[in-house]
């Protein structure tokens, strides 16, 4: 029987000793589970929690996205030390496919020989010698969930997890760097069922009657009759444990959420009876030119009041702002001053929670990546890959990311003003800059120790 093992690399932000930020591995097990079911034996290790003790002749790494790079890098070069060359390495997730992210001589230079990516079907075929393996979107992780201990369990499920509901997206917001353009899908319901019931079973046995769960939605209003077939399964799921609750949050697009109040406001109602209280609400600016700027039409000053307004009023729903900005060539100080006084607005008149992101032009996967204004950046990125770390969405703009200093020090001022409003639960974290030598490196790997976001 092949055998792999899966690894959860450690959180950039974590220090090197100890248990860290722990978080429900939700990808990685995903395909763990779709490798089980295809007869591969797989062992599954998260570095947040103890290192990786490797016992195959491949192992799979989780690469969750961009910022991320430098860690799997880091990664690998200690497997290789310890495995030699003749170690096999995949890594897996969206900012491997070519379409969306890295592209090949990217993915060599910066990952090197014998290492893989793993949504090429052949890794799967040949390397991991499979005719075929099961879709995700018809696989349950309750094998996943068997081999762990009751206190690994709990140490997982007590805290949010992330919960794989549906996966792709109708929009196309040009910053985005998600799978877009594509009818959202959802997993199998009697999986999610199926999944769902043993998660309350096994933590009602453990004494602990409720879940927190961020569901994967891109945006989750976007299929209405399918959201309420979810809503009737949790439903079915309490039914069965009386005493067990479930407490929900996911990204929303406004222009969706007031369609659906409009036209479906009982699913909404069912959303909220069965433990959906938090709409993590995709703002990304405020101002028609921005919105049509980043491919995000659908954003209306109408449609964006309405649905937080609503949202709390109507539904005592929790708006979450997530407001993705600081756009190079679009955003200036008129734009950044608006987004700021409407984040206030809307914290002071609805109870709203600031969630401030700055946007960074060119992570894989989104519509700037090949942009000739930025090859040059990229081709440092793949020079000196610590950079990548600059690209996380909390960090703070520089001169790589936003060029000129006096719009990075304008667009930075407004983030920190942003994260300084009652309720903020962002954290702004120091970007790697080109030129910072060893120790100032050191010094914002420290500051950054334990900033995690979520």
């Amino acid at each position: 029987m092949r055998s792999i093992d899966l690894i959860q690399p450690r959180h950039s932000y974590a220090s090197e000793q100890g248990e860290w930020h722990i978080y429900t591995n939700t990808s990685l097990w995903t395909i763990g589970a779709q490798l089980q079911q295809a007869g591969v034996e797989v062992s599954f290790h998260d570095e947040n929690i103890a290192p990786a003790k490797i016992h195959s002749n491949i192992v799979g790494i989780n690469l969750l996205w961009a910022p991320y790079i430098p860690v799997v890098i880091e990664k690998i070069k200690e497997l290789r030390k310890t495995h030699g060359e003749e170690l096999a390495v995949v890594l897996w997730w969206q900012v491997m496919t070519t379409k969306q992210g890295l592209t090949e001589p990217q993915f060599q230079k910066l990952f090197g020989k014998n290492v893989h990516n793993g949504m090429k079907p052949w890794v799967r075929s040949e390397l991991l010698n499979l005719e075929k393996i099961q879709s995700e979107f018809h696989t349950s992780l309750i094998p996943v969930y068997e081999n762990m201990s009751d206190e690994l369990f709990a140490k997982y499920f007590s805290r949010e997890i992330s919960f794989f509901l549906s996966q792709w997206c109708a929009q196309g917001c040009s910053f985005c760097a998600a799978v877009k353009g594509t009818a959202e899908k959802y997993r199998d319901f009697e999986i999610i069922y199926q999944d769902l019931y043993y998660i309350a079973e096994r933590l009602s046995k453990l004494s602990i009657n409720h879940v927190s769960m961020y569901l994967t939605n891109l945006d989750v209003r976007q299929s209405p009759l399918l959201l309420n077939m979810f809503a009737d399964t949790v439903q079915q799921v309490k039914n069965a444990f009386p005493q067990f609750t479930f407490k929900m949050r996911w990204l929303a697009g406004t222009a969706y959420f007031m369609k659906m109040h409009k036209n479906h406001p009982q699913v909404i109602r069912k959303m909220v009876d069965i433990g959906f209280d938090t709409a993590w609400y995709g703002v990304d600016g405020m101002g028609e030119e921005v919105w049509k700027w980043v491919k995000k039409p659908q954003n209306t000053e109408e449609n964006t009041l309405g649905a937080i307004e609503i949202s709390r009023k109507e539904y005592d729903i929790t708006p979450e702002l997530l407001m993705v900005f600081g756009h190079v060539w679009v955003d200036n100080k008129e734009s950044l001053q608006r987004d700021l006084e409407f984040v206030k607005a809307m914290v002071h008149g609805y109870k709203a929670i600031p969630r401030p992101h700055i946007a960074k032009p060119f992570i894989p996967g989104n519509d700037w990546r090949h942009d000739k204004e930025f090859a040059q950046k990229i081709e440092t990125l793949i020079k000196k890959p610590y950079l990548f770390q600059s690209l996380d969405f909390t960090a703070l703009a520089n001169k790589l990311t936003h060029g000129d200093q006096k719009f990075v020090d304008m667009v930075n001022k407004y983030y920190l003003e942003m994260c300084k409003i009652d309720g903020n639960t962002t954290i702004p974290i120091e970007p790697y800059e080109i030129g910072d030598d060893k120790k100032t490196l050191d010094i914002k790997k420290h500051n950054n120790e334990g900033k995690f976001d979520r």
